[in-house]
């Protein structure tokens, strides 16, 4: 009785412990299922937030506003090419004795020297105002090129979002397909006990089964995949579910007002003027060198040594005008020169190239818009009469009124025109978004929602 006094403390602390732990681990699990199901509940998303998410994470937006940063350092750089340059240098020597020559120094102790220099550049053939210009284009280019990044990563992601419904839509068709399958082939089977139809025919509904199967299984890993991509364009990493975007009929300008509008627009066309005006500028640099240049230089002096010479003077000051005349650099200056002449006409035939291609890319993507345009209202009526079409075949299998095959050339007519349509009404969007890429308007449009819905898009 005394061992079991001694002992019952010791375990009723551990009685204690124990129930203590059981208490943490019941609301542990008890949390577990909340936190999650709050991590399952899908965020909705709209294509303009897709924008956004888009727009603040994809690398191309930051790798244009590094490339426009050190464009503006480039134009810092050019700017201090023309500012006055002031340099100073000093020493300290010693040496191993003093050499005297009567009362001449020789050689001194130690002799300690500072040199201050003032260098202004005149005129330089106009070289470095032709730097300047080619920096400023070059900085006016790269803000062109964050507009050029802003239009391709907003289009990539619309063709993501679309992607993603897409596939969604083609997971709905292929599991109404499977459950139309799966009433098939219990009517088979029925009709099979009774003597109705042959085994061939409930083979046939089998394998239209099995096929059906599969082709959901595949659907649903396409999904997969499509979310992945979206994932990865928007920077999306929570669960979410996408909202469709009403389908909106689109106003068509005449072809030459587009073609007009896609050249002031387009990004990439500006940075070709650009590039044209910079090689234009580099002809002048080139021509610099062909000419004199003209500088301004001023020096202060001060030096000490131990001992002092017998003419010793601690400090001096100059000024020189300095004119340089190039004469003979062995053709480097006529080869530069021909260089920039060929970067010249270069630019302008990738400029011209450019241009053309321009008017190509409006053309077709107004006739691809359309073209789809036209084909929704036949779709439309295609699913019309292949709905009406399957519903017929399968009652009328139902009643031995229709083969087997019959019904699969029924389903697989419905299945088309569903898919049809689909496909038809969001490439029907990303047309319009296509058209509004060639004329260089896609990435305006949503930044002035954005405006208008009161958020700041950080461009």
């Amino acid at each position: 009785m005394d061992s079991f006094n001694k002992v019952r403390p010791r375990y009723t602390k551990i009685r204690q412990a124990m129930t203590r732990l059981s208490i943490a681990v019941f609301f542990a699990l008890l949390c577990l299922p909340a936190q999650s199901l709050a991590d399952d509940i899908e965020k909705t998303i709209t294509l303009d937030e897709a924008y956004r998410f888009a727009l603040g994470s994809h690398e191309a937006i930051n790798i244009a506003k590094e490339g426009a940063l050190q464009a503006e350092s480039n134009v810092d750089k050019a700017l201090s090419q023309m500012l006055p340059k002031l340099r100073a240098e000093g020493s300290h020597t010693v040496y191993s004795e003093q050499k005297l020559y009567g009362d001449y120094v020789l050689q001194p102790n130690d002799y300690s020297r500072v040199d201050v220099k003032l260098t202004q550049s005149l005129y330089s053939g106009g070289r470095e105002n032709s730097a300047r210009k080619q920096a400023d284009i070059s900085a006016s280019r790269s803000k062109a090129g964050q507009d050029a990044a802003r239009d391709g990563v907003i289009l990539l992601t619309a063709r993501a979002y679309y992607g993603v419904l897409k596939s969604e839509r083609e997971v709905e068709i292929k599991a109404s397909a499977l459950r139309r399958a799966e009433e098939q082939q219990k009517v088979a089977a029925a009709r099979l006990k009774v003597g109705e139809v042959t085994r061939a025919a409930l083979l046939r509904t089998e394998a239209l089964l099995a096929g059906a199967q599969a082709e959901l299984i595949r659907a649903q890993g396409d999904v997969k995949n499509a979310r992945s991509f979206f994932s990865r364009i928007t920077g999306i990493s929570f669960a979410f579910r996408l909202v469709e975007p009403p389908v909106r009929v689109a106003n068509i300008q005449e072809t030459d007002a587009l073609i007009k509008t896609a050249l002031a627009q387009r990004p990439d066309y500006r940075q070709s003027i650009l590039d044209e005006r910079s090689t234009n500028e580099g002809i002048t640099y080139a021509k610099g060198w062909f000419l004199p240049s003209l500088s301004l230089e001023g020096g202060y002096t001060w030096h000490e040594q131990h001992p002092k010479a017998f003419s010793y003077l601690r400090e001096s000051y100059s000024g020189a005008v300095v004119i340089s005349v190039p004469i003979f650099e062995g053709g480097l200056r006529y080869a530069e020169l021909s260089e920039a002449r060929s970067k010249h006409r270069e630019a302008e035939q990738r400029r011209l190239a450019l241009k053309r291609d321009i008017e190509v890319q409006v053309l077709e993507a107004v006739d691809r818009l359309e073209s789809v345009s036209a084909m929704l209202e036949s779709y439309k009526k295609q699913l019309s009469f292949a709905e009406e079409d399957a519903r017929m075949v399968a009652e009328q299998f139902k009643y031995g009124l229709a083969a087997i095959v019959d019904v699969i050339d029924a389903d697989s007519a419905l299945v088309s025109a569903q898919r049809s349509l689909m496909n038809a009404t969001y490439d029907y969007e990303l047309a319009k978004l296509e058209l509004k890429n060639a004329l260089g308007s896609l990435s305006e449009e949503v930044l002035v929602r954005d405006a208008e819905h009161g958020f700041e898009s950080g461009f």
